[in-house]
């Protein structure tokens, strides 16, 4: 019963992750309609980092190995640096739950980066079920129309696929490190060098107004805590117990959470032709975590079949 429930848990902080993250595209939404995108991301991070200083005596131990400092300062470059700009930038552009669809790119690329740098080899099913997510994606950008609301979904997206190939990296780079450091440091680390990185972007365009919507500062703090701070601890912590590879699949998960609350909250009805490439997704995710666990691959089929005669 220990041994079930010590491998339930990382998925349940997994799947918890990633409806923060789904979330995040709505509450995004929400803040760049009354408040620029740079300034968001910088407060969302100072928040955050304020957040860990005072839980600092949860940072764990810290193992540093020379050379480590590349590994982390790209981590933090590609997310929350890279990441949270083309994220930002992207919902200018496209729907909040267009945007979170396209995260089902993420997996195949994590899969193909894990491959090469941490030689994790990814199930035949795993396989598949990446392929259908791709390919639900893409038909989603093909079918997405343009609106007041999303006028070039088409830049959005694909600002977004930009978005989904530095998190790929962010998540390789931190399960190379998670072995050395606790998920709660590494998680700090990102929001001290988002607020770093975004800190330049107060003194560019329009000033900041004290009187800021309070639509756009409470979705600023909810961004702050519970996908910033929440969130991103809780895969951080799945990560470090799983493979990159499986944890990777649960990101599937994302374009469920934010389509189905951006439908709920921002009144987004897709398609019917978007509604069938978000089934595609859906399938995608049940064949990666149903076929991978409990059907074989087409070859070990056929090895079973010889031997048995």
């Amino acid at each position: 019963m220990k041994t079930r429930s010590i491998t339930i848990l990382p998925k349940l902080a997994l799947v918890s992750a990633v409806f923060f993250w789904g979330s995040s595209f709505i509450a995004m939404k929400q803040a760049v309609l009354g408040f620029d995108a740079g300034k968001i991301i910088f407060f969302r991070m100072l928040l955050a980092s304020i957040v860990f200083l005072l839980l600092f005596r949860f940072w764990g131990k810290i193992t540093y190995q020379k050379g480590d400092w590349r590994y982390l300062a790209l981590m933090a470059i590609c997310e929350p640096g890279i990441y949270f700009f083309l994220e930002s930038q992207a919902l200018r552009w496209t729907t909040a739950g267009s945007a979170a669809t396209i995260n089902a790119l993420q997996p195949p690329i994590v899969a193909l980066l894990a491959l090469i740098l941490l030689r994790e080899h990814p199930r035949f099913w795993t396989l598949v079920g990446f392929t259908c997510c791709a390919l639900g994606a893409i038909g989603l950008s093909l079918c997405s129309e343009g609106s007041p609301y999303a006028p070039l979904p088409w830049l959005g997206n694909l600002l977004e696929f930009g978005a989904m190939v530095a998190s790929g990296v962010y998540i390789v780079l931190l399960k190379k490190l998670s072995d050395r450091y606790s998920p709660f440091f590494l998680t700090a680390l990102q929001s001290f060098a988002g607020a770093i990185l975004f800190f330049p972007l107060l003194f560019i365009g329009d000033p900041v107004s004290a009187s800021i919507p309070i639509p756009s500062g409470v979705a600023i703090v909810y961004l702050a805590t519970f996908v910033t701070f929440g969130g991103y601890y809780l895969y951080n912590w799945g990560v470090a117990r799983t493979s990159a590879i499986e944890a990777s699949v649960f990101l599937n998960l994302i374009p469920v959470f934010g389509v189905g609350l951006a439908y709920l909250v921002l009144a987004e009805v897709p398609t019917f032709s978007q509604s069938l490439m978000i089934a595609f997704i859906i399938l995608g995710v049940v064949i990666c975590e149903i076929g991978a666990e409990y059907l074989p691959s087409p070859i070990q089929f056929l090895r079973t079949k010889v031997a048995q005669r």
